[in-house]
C-alpha cells in the first residue's frame, strides 16, 4: 500500500498515495478520530470500549486503510501508528517559525462535525489562533488624498464589482487616487497588499517574480523559508492567499502580461487593477473607466484643494477648471500653482496665455502632463504613434473611423489607440481625445507631416460634405472640387435621410475645418466648404455662424481670382443675409452676385440672382418687380434646360401672379411647376410649390383644399429638416384652421410655428406671437 497521510486540520480525511479514500461513516468515523487526535499513543480500552463492536469497528478500519499497519494493538488499548499528517507539518512549520505557510494547511474547524474529539480539536484551535496572532497582517494601502471630489458612479462600480476589477483611463485620470479612496474605505481583515508595477514610468516595469517574492515577504515568509524557484513562489503565493477576505491592490499596470502571474486563484481575495491599458486580452474581469472630471467636480476638487479664496473668485475658478478639461493630474498642478500672493484671476489669465501644456510642465517626469502623456504614446507601435501624431490634426470635437482612416492615408490603429486609452470609442462608433491628450498629440506632429495630413483630412471632409450635400438636396448647384488626395476615401451617404444624419454627426467637424482652411492658405478648400455645407446649415437655421463662415470664404474666392466661386458667395450671402433681416446687406450682394455672374456668363448663377430678387422686391412690397424678375428667371432656366430651376422659378411666378390677384392662373402655373418637380424628384422646390398651391386655394375660399396642401406641405419639409420653412408653413397653416373657425387647430400650429422661430431666434417670431396674443384676446372677450 502507497503513503498514508491523515488530514484532520478540518473535516477528518484520509489520504493514500495522494487520492481520498472512503472511511467507515459512523462509529468507525469517530473510532479514527479518537485514535488519530492521539496520534502515536495507545489509546485505554475503557476510553474506547472494550465490546465486540468496538473489534468490529477496527476490523473495518484496519481494511479501509489497506492493512493492519496503521492500526496496532496493544494488550491495554489501540495506537494509530501515524508519520504524515497535516497537524505534524503545522507544528513543524510552527516550530520553524513559518507561521503563514503553516496556517495554509488549515481547511476549516479540526475534526469538523465529530464531538466526541471536540476537547483536542479545541486545543487545536487555540494552537492555531496562537500562531494567527504570529503572522503579520499587512496594511499597505497608502492613505488617501484629503481632498477627494465626485467620484459617485465609479466607487459605485467597485462596490459591487467582482473579484477582480480594472480601473483603466488615460494617464493623469485620477485612477490611483480613486482606488486608493475606495480601498481605505473597505474593509478587509485579512488585510491589503498594494505595489505600484511602474507600468508607465520612467523606470524600468515591476517583474511578476519580484513582485510575489515582496508580497510573500509581506505575508510573513521568512527570507530563509523563501522556496528556491519562481514556480514554487507563485505557488506558494497562492496558497497563503487561498481562503483570504484581502485586498489586493496592482497600481500602474503595463498590461495583462505583467497582472496575469500575480492574479489569485481564490475569488475570496479582492483585486483591483489601475492601468491605462484596457487588457482586452484579460477574460472575466470587471471594468471600470475612469474619465475625466465633470465641470463641476473639477471646480469642486480645485475649491477644496485651493482653500477660501476659490469662493471668492468664482469665475476665475471655472476659467481654470474648463482648462484643465477635467483631468484632475492637471488640476493639481494648477492648485499647486496656486499662489496666494496672487489672484486666481491673474492665475487664470496666465494660464490662457501660455500653451496649456507648458503650463502644466512641473519639471518632474512623474508629475508633468506631457510626461505622462509620453509614456502611453512611447508604448504604441510605429503605425499607432503616427496616427496619435496625426489626430493632434483633427480639430475634433471628435472623429470617426473613417475620417481616421483618410487622416492616415491607410488602415487607421485606432483599436491600439483605444486600447491605451489615448482615444475614447463612444457608443456611436466615434472616437474622442481628450483636449490636453490633442495637445500632445498637436505638439508630436512635425510642420510637413501636419500639412499632409491636413490635405487629407480636408479632402476626406469635403468630398464627403459635397456627396452628403447632393444627397440632402439633389438639385444643389454642381461645384467641381476635384479628385480627392492619395488614401482619402471619402464617406459615401445614400439618400436624404443618411445625408442628414452624416451632417448633424459631421457639422462642428466640418465647420471649423472651413475656418482651418482659411488660416492655413487652403483657399479653394475654404470657399468649397462653404457651399457644401451651407444648405444643411440653412435648413438648421445655423444663419450667424454661417455667415461668418461665408464672409471668410469671399476672401479665399478674391486671393484665388475665381470670379465665379465669388459669385456663388456672393449669392450665399445674399440669401443668408436676407434670413437675418439684413435687407440692405443682401441686396449689396446681390447686385454683385448678378454682375459676376454676368460677366461670367454664368446663367445658372444669374437664375438664382433674379429668383432672389424676386424675394427682396416681395419683402418690399413691389410685387410687380418681384414678378418681373421671377418671369426673368423662367426665361433664363429655358435656355439651360435644368428642369429644376424652370418648375421652381414657373411657382415663383405663379406666387406673384397669385398676390396680384389673379388666384386661378395662379393655380395653374403652381401646378404645373409641382408635376414638374415631382418628375424631377426635387422634394424641397415641392414642398414650396405645395405651400404655394395652399395659399391660394385659401384665398379663393377653398380652406378644406389648402389645409390638405399644407399638411402635405409639411410633411416634405419636416423630412428635409428645414425648420425656417416649416415654421412659416405652420404660420400659414394656422391662418386658414382660424380662418374655419377652428381655433385649438389654429394656436396648436402657431404655438409649433412660434417654438421653432425663437430657437432660430429669427424676428418672424413676432407673426406667431402676434396671433397667439390675437387669439387669446378675442376668445376672453367672447
Amino acid at each position: 500500500m502507497g503513503d498514508v497521510r491523515f488530514l484532520v486540520l478540518g473535516p477528518l480525511a484520509v489520504e493514500v498515495s495522494g487520492q481520498p479514500i472512503v472511511l467507515p461513516a459512523g462509529r468507525g468515523r469517530d473510532l479514527l478520530a479518537l485514535l488519530v487526535a492521539r496520534a502515536n499513543e495507545v489509546v485505554p480500552l475503557h476510553e474506547l470500549g472494550d465490546t465486540q463492536a468496538l473489534r468490529k469497528a477496527i476490523s473495518r478500519l484496519r481494511r479501509a486503510l489497506g492493512g493492519t499497519d496503521f492500526i496496532r494493538t496493544y494488550e491495554t488499548g489501540y495506537l494509530a501508528h501515524v508519520t504524515d499528517s497535516d497537524l505534524l507539518d503545522f507544528r513543524a512549520l510552527r516550530d520553524q517559525g513559518r507561521h503563514a505557510e503553516a496556517l495554509t494547511l488549515w481547511r476549516g474547524d479540526p475534526f469538523e462535525g465529530i464531538d466526541a474529539v471536540r476537547e483536542t480539536a479545541e486545543e487545536l484551535t487555540r494552537e492555531r489562533k496562537a500562531v494567527e496572532a504570529l503572522v503579520p497582517v499587512p496594511r499597505q494601502v497608502p492613505a488617501p488624498l484629503a481632498q477627494f471630489a465626485g467620484r459617485d458612479r465609479e466607487l459605485a462600480a467597485l462596490r459591487r464589482s467582482g473579484p477582480v476589477t480594472l480601473l483603466s483611463g488615460v494617464g493623469g485620470a485620477g485612477k490611483t487616487t480613486l482606488a486608493l479612496q475606495w480601498a481605505n474605505q473597505a474593509h478587509f481583515p485579512a488585510g491589503q497588499l498594494h505595489v505600484n508595477l511602474r507600468g508607465f514610468d520612467p523606470t524600468a516595469p515591476a517583474r511578476p517574480e519580484e513582485v510575489i517574492r515582496s508580497f510573500l515577504g509581506a505575508l510573513g515568509v521568512p527570507p530563509d523559508s523563501m522556496p528556491p524557484s519562481t514556480g514554487e513562489q507563485a505557488r506558494l503565493y497562492r496558497t497563503l492567499l487561498r481562503g483570504k477576505h484581502m485586498l489586493l491592490l496592482l497600481d500602474n499596470a503595463r498590461d495583462a502580461g505583467q497582472v496575469r502571474p500575480l492574479l489569485p486563484d481564490d475569488p475570496a481575495c479582492r483585486v483591483v487593477i489601475t492601468s491605462r491599458d484596457r487588457m482586452d486580452d484579460l477574460d472575466g474581469i470587471t471594468r471600470v473607466r475612469i474619465d475625466v472630471l465633470s465641470q463641476a467636480e473639477a471646480r469642486q476638487v480645485l475649491a477644496q484643494r485651493i482653500g477660501a479664496r476659490a469662493t471668492a473668485e468664482p469665475q476665475a475658478l471655472s476659467r481654470l477648471a474648463a482648462r484643465c478639461g477635467g483631468l484632475p493630474l492637471a488640476l493639481a498642478i494648477v492648485a499647486a500653482r496656486a499662489d496666494p500672493q496672487h489672484s486666481l484671476t491673474a492665475l487664470a489669465d496666465d494660464f490662457a496665455d501660455d500653451d496649456v501644456l507648458d503650463f502644466l510642465d512641473t519639471g518632474e517626469e512623474t508629475t508633468s502632463v506631457r510626461s505622462v502623456f509620453d509614456w502611453s504614446y512611447q508604448r504604441l507601435s510605429g503605425s499607432a504613434q503616427r496616427l496619435f501624431r496625426l489626430l493632434g490634426v483633427h480639430p475634433g470635437p471628435d472623429v470617426s473611423a473613417a475620417a481616421a482612416r483618410s487622416l492616415a492615408g491607410t488602415t487607421p490603429a485606432l483599436p491600439e489607440l483605444v486600447a491605451a486609452n489615448l482615444v475614447t470609442e463612444t457608443g456611436d462608433g466615434r472616437f474622442v481625445l481628450h483636449d490636453l491628450v490633442r495637445a500632445h498629440a498637436r505638439d508630436l506632429v512635425d510642420d510637413l507631416e501636419g500639412r499632409d495630413a491636413l490635405r487629407r483630412l480636408l479632402d476626406h471632409y469635403l468630398h464627403s460634405a459635397a456627396v452628403a450635400a447632393v444627397e440632402l438636396h439633389r438639385f444643389i448647384t454642381v461645384v467641381d472640387i476635384g479628385l480627392p488626395a492619395k488614401g482619402v476615401v471619402p464617406e459615401l451617404v445614400h439618400g436624404h435621410d443618411e445625408a442628414r444624419r452624416w451632417f448633424e454627426a459631421e457639422i462642428d467637424v466640418t465647420a471649423t475645418l472651413c475656418e482651418v482652411a482659411v488660416a492655413t492658405g487652403f483657399d479653394r478648400h475654404a470657399w468649397q466648404f462653404v457651399w457644401s455645407i451651407r444648405n444643411f446649415m440653412d435648413i438648421a437655421g445655423h444663419w450667424h455662424h454661417s455667415v461668418a463662415l461665408m464672409y471668410d470664404a469671399l476672401k479665399a474666392t478674391h486671393r484665388l481670382g475665381d470670379e465665379r466661386a465669388a459669385a456663388l458667395l456672393h449669392q450665399l450671402l445674399a440669401h443668408t443675409e436676407h434670413r437675418l433681416g439684413d435687407m440692405a446687406a443682401a441686396e449689396s450682394h446681390l447686385a454683385e452676385a448678378l454682375r459676376l455672374n454676368e460677366s461670367t456668363g454664368n446663367l445658372d448663377g444669374q437664375i438664382r440672382v433674379h429668383r432672389n430678387y424676386a424675394f427682396y422686391m416681395e419683402a418690399e412690397g413691389d410685387l410687380v418687380s418681384a414678378l418681373h424678375y421671377a418671369r426673368r428667371a423662367v426665361e433664363l432656366s429655358e435656355r439651360t434646360g435644368d428642369v429644376s430651376s424652370l418648375a421652381g422659378s414657373m411657382n415663383q411666378v405663379g406666387w406673384y401672379v397669385g398676390r396680384l390677384g389673379d388666384r386661378a392662373k395662379a393655380l395653374e402655373h403652381c401646378r404645373a411647376a409641382l408635376t414638374l418637380l415631382r418628375e424631377c424628384g426635387d422634394r424641397l422646390g415641392e414642398a414650396s410649390t405645395l405651400d404655394s398651391i395652399a395659399y391660394n386655394l385659401h384665398h379663393i375660399g377653398d380652406f378644406p383644399g389648402a389645409i390638405e396642401h399644407y399638411r402635405e406641405s409639411l410633411a416634405v419639409f419636416t423630412t428635409i429638416g428645414e425648420q425656417f420653412e416649416i415654421a412659416t408653413t405652420l404660420v400659414n397653416l394656422g391662418d386658414t384652421h382660424a380662418a374655419t373657425g377652428q381655433e385649438t387647430e389654429a394656436r396648436h400650429a402657431w404655438e409649433q410655428a412660434l417654438e421653432i422661430y425663437e430657437r432660430l431666434a429669427h424676428a418672424d417670431a413676432t407673426k406667431a406671437r402676434g396671433r397667439l396674443t390675437a387669439l387669446s384676446a378675442a376668445s376672453s372677450s367672447g
